[in-house]
C-alpha cells in the first residue's frame, strides 16, 4: 500500500497541476497565447533558454564570443538559467527526447511550447513537497493537498512563471527547506535540510538570498516558541543548523560562487532615494481583491477570525505569521531588505501566499470543530471587504458569486449531523474552494496578466512576425552569416530586443540581461560614452551609429529597417530585401592586431581621443605608454548657442524648457563643415523640476531617459551625441518641458582620417570555438597581441606553446604581449577559482557523507 501511494500521489499533484493550468492551456490552442510574457519573457527568458541549450548540448562551457559582445554567460547568467538545477533537467529530459522526436530546439516556438511543460512539472513537484510539509505538521490528507493546491496555483505562482520563469523555482525550495527545519526539530533528521540548503544555493543566489534570510527568521521563531513535538534541544539545533549550513554551502560552490561573483561584479548604481514608510493604499493595494501581483484568498479571513484554533502551535504559528506578512506587505523598506538593501522589490510576497494557503489547508482540517455561532461571525470581515470592494473599485470580478456558495456549504458541512453527507459535503468545500482560487487566477491573469496591452503579443503569431523574428530577418541573417569572417560581427537588433543575436544565432553587438560584466556598463557610459536609444542599466546595443566604434569592433555588416536613417558614415547600402536595408562596412579594421603602440588611458580626455587611441595601437592603464595623440579641438568656443521655445535661467547652466518642448539651436562655424563629416556633441542634462521621463532629441535622434528615481536608470547625464554633418550647419537639441541642468560642454568635428588611414594586415586569423580561440600570425613584429575576445579574469594563454598572461587592452578586448616571428597564440577560458571550488564542493560532499552516515560502536561482552 505504501508503495502504491508513492506512485500515486505524483499522478495526483500532476493532475491537479494540469487543472491549474488549464486556462492557459485553453487559450493556447485556441488562440495561440503562450506562457511567456512578451516583455521579459521573450526578450530575456526564452533566448537565454535556447542559448544555453545550444552552448551545453554541444559541449561547450562557461564562455562565447556570441554572447553580446563576448563573455563568461556561466558566471553573468547565474541569475537566471545557467546554475539552475530545474533547468538543468529540463535540458536533459529534453535532449534524451531530441534523440528521438528530432526536436527543433534552435527555434523559440520550441520554447514557447516548452514553458507549458515545465510550470506544469514544476508545479506538481512544489505541490508534493508542500503537501509533505503540512502533512509533517499532522494536516489531514485532503486539506494539505488543498493547501498545496492553493500556494501552486497562486496569482503569484503565475505572475513570477509567466515573466520571470526561474523566480518560481523557488516554489519547490521553500517548503523543501521549512520541512527540513521541521524534520531536523522533529525528528532529527538531518539530509532534507541539506539537501534544501545545497539545491537553493546551486539553483539561484538571489532567491538562496530570500531562503536564507527566511530560514533564519523560521528557526528563530521555531527555536524560541518551542513545540511540543520538538525533540532537538536548542544548543543541538545551533550546532546542526550551522554544521548543516556549512556543508550544504560547501556542496553548492561550483555554482553559488559564480552567482554571487556575477552579482558583485556588476556595476549597478545604488539605490539612493528615499521609501514610504508604508505603500499608497489605492485600489491595488487590496490585495484582497485587485492586485498585479497577489490575491490572498478571503477565507484567509475567516481563519483568522476563527481563534478557537490558535490553541493549536501550528494553527497560531500560521495564523501571526500571515498577519505579520499581511503588515509588512505595505512596507516598501521590507521589499529592499528582501532585494538585498536595495531598490523596492515585490518578489518576497510567495511567502505571503504559502502562509495564508497552509493557513486555509488548516482551517479546514479542523473546520467540523467550529460551532455555527463563531463560523458565522467569521464570515463577516471577509464579506464586508469583498463586497465593498466590488461596489467601490472600478473593477468588477466574476468570482464574486462564491462567497454565498462557499459560505452556504460551510454551514451546511456544520449542520450535518449524518457521517456520509457530512463528509460528501465537506469534500465538496474542499472541492469549490479549490474551483473559486482557479477562478481567482483566471481572472487575475486574463485582466492583469493577460491586459490587453500585452495580450496581442503574447502569441505564437508575434513571435513569427516581423516584430520579433521572421523569416525574411532570419534568411537575411543565415546569408550574412556566410559571409562573414570569425570574430566579425553584424549590427541588428529587431525593435529594442536586444537579444536578438541570441535567438536569431549571429554574432551581434547586443545583450540584455540585468546582470553583466561591470567592465561593459564603464566601458559604454563612462569611457566611450556610447549613448543608447533607450536609457537602461541592463542594456547594451549598437554603437550610436559610430564609425570608428563600428570598426573596432569587427561590424562588417548592419541591418536596418528602411526608415531608419541612423546609418554609420562609412557603410555603404549593398543589398536590400522587402523592407530591410543591407550596409557594408567600407573601412573595417583587422579582427586582431599587432601593435608597439601604447596610450595612457589617463592622457585621453574625451570619447574621440580614445577612439583614435584604439585604432592606432592599444591603450593601456600606463604601465607602457610611448606616445601621445593630439587633442581634439573644441568647436565650443567657436560656435554660438540659441534657445528655441526655452530660456536660459543661467547661460549654458539652467534650461528652462516650455511646454511641449523646446530647447537649443547651435550654429556650426562654416570652416567646420567643410572639414568634418559628423559631429559630436558633449552635454550634460538633469531635470531638476517634477521627476519623469524625458527625451533628449539631437537633429533626429530621439533619446528617452528614464525618470530620476528609477530602478533602471543609469545615472549617466553626461551625454554624447553623434550627428551626421547637418545641411544647413545647426544642431537642434529638443527637450521635452521641464527645468533643467544644462550645459553644453563640446562640440568635436570627426572626419575618420585616422579610421581610413590605419594600417590592415590581414596575414592575421583568428578562430574561436566555444572557451577556446586561436590566433594564427605571420612575420609579425614583437608588440601586443590585441584580440576582439573580450577580457574577463580566468583566460589564459599561450604563445607557440609557452604560457603568457593575458592583460587588459582598449578597455575590454583582451591581449599578450608576442614576441617577433610569433606564429600561433591560443586562449582558455575558465571561470578563475573553478578548480579550486570545485574540489571544495567535491570534499564538502565527501564530509556530509561521513556526517551523515551514522557511527556503529561494537558492544561490550
Amino acid at each position: 500500500m505504501k508503495n502504491k501511494k508513492t506512485f500515486l500521489y505524483p499522478l495526483i499533484f500532476l493532475l491537479l497541476a494540469v487543472i491549474g493550468h488549464s486556462f492557459y492551456i485553453y487559450r493556447f490552442f485556441k488562440d495561440g497565447t503562450i506562457f511567456t510574457g512578451p516583455n521579459d519573457g521573450l526578450e530575456q527568458m526564452l533566448p537565454f533558454q535556447l542559448f544555453l541549450y545550444d552552448k551545453w548540448s554541444h559541449g561547450q562551457f562557461f564562455y562565447d564570443m556570441n554572447f553580446g559582445l563576448g563573455g563568461d554567460y556561466y558566471t553573468d547568467l547565474a541569475y537566471y538559467y545557467s546554475t539552475s538545477v530545474v533547468f538543468y533537467v529540463n535540458m536533459v529530459v529534453i535532449w534524451w527526447l531530441d534523440l528521438l522526436f528530432h526536436f527543433k530546439t534552435d527555434s523559440i516556438q520550441f520554447w514557447a511550447v516548452n514553458a507549458f511543460y515545465v510550470s506544469v512539472v514544476k508545479s506538481a513537484v512544489a505541490m508534493y513537497f508542500t503537501y509533505l510539509y503540512l502533512r509533517y505538521l499532522k494536516v489531514s490528507r485532503m486539506p494539505a493537498m488543498l493547501g498545496a493546491f492553493l500556494f501552486l496555483t497562486s496569482a503569484i505562482y503565475f505572475r513570477f512563471t509567466l515573466y520571470w520563469s526561474f523566480f518560481s523555482d523557488v516554489f519547490i525550495f521553500l517548503p523543501l527547506l521549512l520541512l527540513g527545519i521541521e524534520k531536523y526539530i522533529q525528528d532529527k533528521k538531518k539530509i532534507w535540510f541539506i539537501a534544501a540548503v545545497t539545491l537553493s544555493l546551486i539553483n539561484n543566489f538571489y532567491f538562496a538570498y530570500y531562503q536564507m534570510l527566511f530560514g533564519v527568521i523560521y528557526f528563530v521563531l521555531r527555536m524560541a516558541f518551542r513545540s511540543e513535538d520538538d525533540r532537538a534541544t536548542r544548543k543541538d539545533q545551533w550546532i546542526a543548523f550551522l554544521t548543516m549550513t556549512l556543508l550544504g554551502t560547501g556542496m553548492s560552490l561550483f555554482s553559488f560562487f559564480y552567482g554571487v561573483k556575477g552579482f558583485l561584479q556588476n556595476d549597478r548604481a545604488p539605490y539612493e532615494d528615499g521609501m514610504k514608510l508604508f505603500n499608497n493604499f489605492d485600489q491595488h493595494a487590496n490585495i484582497f481583491y485587485d492586485n498585479y501581483l497577489i490575491i490572498v484568498l478571503y477565507i484567509t479571513l475567516q481563519a483568522l477570525f476563527t481563534f478557537k484554533f490558535y490553541r493549536h502551535y501550528f494553527y497560531r504559528f500560521f495564523a501571526l505569521m500571515t498577519i505579520a506578512l499581511l503588515y509588512l506587505s505595505f512596507m516598501p523598506f521590507i521589499d529592499s531588505v528582501f532585494n538585498g538593501f536595495s531598490a523596492p522589490q515585490k518578489r518576497w510576497h510567495y511567502l505571503l501566499t504559502f502562509f495564508s494557503s497552509g493557513l486555509i489547508a488548516m482551517y479546514i482540517a479542523k473546520f467540523r470543530q467550529i460551532s455555527v455561532q463563531n463560523y458565522l461571525y467569521s464570515l463577516i470581515p471577509g464579506f464586508i471587504i469583498i463586497i465593498l470592494s466590488y461596489i467601490y473599485i472600478d473593477k468588477k470580478v466574476e468570482w464574486v458569486w462564491y462567497l454565498p456558495v462557499i459560505a452556504g456549504i460551510g454551514l451546511i458541512v456544520l449542520l450535518t449531523r449524518n457521517k456520509t453527507f457530512n463528509h460528501y459535503f465537506y469534500y465538496a468545500q474542499i472541492a469549490v474552494i479549490m474551483l473559486f482560487n482557479w477562478h481567482v487566477v483566471k481572472e487575475h491573469n486574463l485582466y492583469d496578466n493577460y491586459n490587453p496591452g500585452i495580450d496581442d503579443r503574447a502569441k505564437m503569431s508575434y513571435i513569427e512576425s516581423s516584430t520579433y523574428n521572421s523569416q525574411v530577418q532570419q534568411q537575411i541573417i543565415d546569408n550574412l552569416k556566410k559571409k562573414l569572417k570569425p570574430g566579425e560581427r553584424i549590427d541588428w537588433r529587431v525593435l529594442e530586443q536586444d537579444n536578438t543575436p541570441l535567438y536569431q544565432n549571429f554574432p551581434g553587438v547586443s545583450l540584455y540581461s540585468s546582470i553583466f560584466d561591470g567592465s561593459l556598463i564603464d566601458f559604454y557610459y563612462n569611457a566611450l560614452m556610447i549613448n543608447l536609444k533607450e536609457e537602461s542599466i541592463s542594456r547594451y546595443s549598437t554603437f550610436q551609429s559610430r564609425s570608428n566604434l563600428e570598426s573596432l569592433f569587427n561590424v562588417r555588416y548592419l541591418v536596418r529597417k528602411d526608415y531608419q536613417t541612423d546609418i554609420p558614415l562609412n557603410f555603404k547600402l549593398i543589398d536590400s530585401k522587402e523592407k530591410y536595408r543591407i550596409y557594408e562596412n567600407t573601412a573595417p579594421l583587422p579582427v586582431a592586431k599587432v601593435t608597439d603602440t601604447y596610450y595612457n588611458e589617463s592622457d585621453l580626455k574625451n570619447p574621440l581621443e580614445r577612439e583614435r587611441a584604439m585604432i592606432n595601437g592599444m591603450v593601456t592603464d600606463g604601465r607602457e605608454t610611448n606616445t601621445s595623440l593630439p587633442a581634439v579641438k573644441n568647436l565650443l568656443p567657436d560656435s554660438s548657442i540659441t534657445t528655441s521655445g526655452a530660456q536660459w535661467t543661467e547661460y549654458n547652466k539652467t534650461l528652462e524648457v516650455n511646454p511641449p518642448s523646446g530647447g537649443i539651436v547651435i550654429d556650426l562655424p562654416k570652416e567646420a563643415l567643410n572639414q568634418y563629416d559628423d559631429f559630436y556633441v558633449e552635454l550634460y542634462a538633469e531635470l531638476i523640476s517634477a521627476e519623469s521621463n524625458i527625451q533628449i532629441n539631437v537633429n533626429g535622434y530621439a533619446n528617452n531617459r528614464l525618470f530620476k528615481s528609477s530602478k533602471y536608470r543609469t545615472h549617466q547625464d553626461h551625454l554624447l551625441y553623434r550627428v551626421a554633418k547637418p545641411a544647413n550647419g545647426k544642431i537642434l537639441i529638443g527637450l521635452t518641458k521641464g527645468t533643467y541642468h544644462f550645459t553644453v560642454k563640446g562640440i568635436y568635428g570627426e572626419n575618420y582620417q585616422t579610421l581610413t588611414e590605419a594600417p590592415r594586415n590581414n596575414d592575421i586569423k583568428f578562430t574561436a570555438d566555444g572557451n577556446k580561440m586561436k590566433v594564427e600570425l605571420h612575420n609579425q613584429k614583437a608588440g601586443h597581441l590585441v584580440t576582439p575576445i573580450i577580457y574577463r579574469d580566468g583566460l589564459t594563454a599561450q604563445v607557440d606553446g609557452q604560457p603568457v598572461a593575458v592583460e587588459r587592452g582598449n578597455y575590454l578586448k583582451a591581449a599578450v604581449k608576442v614576441p617577433a616571428g610569433a606564429e600561433a597564440v591560443t586562449f582558455k577560458y575558465v571561470p578563475p577559482y573553478f578548480y579550486l571550488v570545485t574540489s571544495l564542493s567535491i570534499l564538502s560532499l565527501l564530509l556530509t557523507i561521513i556526517y551523515l552516515k551514522p557511527v556503529k560502536r561494537k558492544r561490550k561482552k
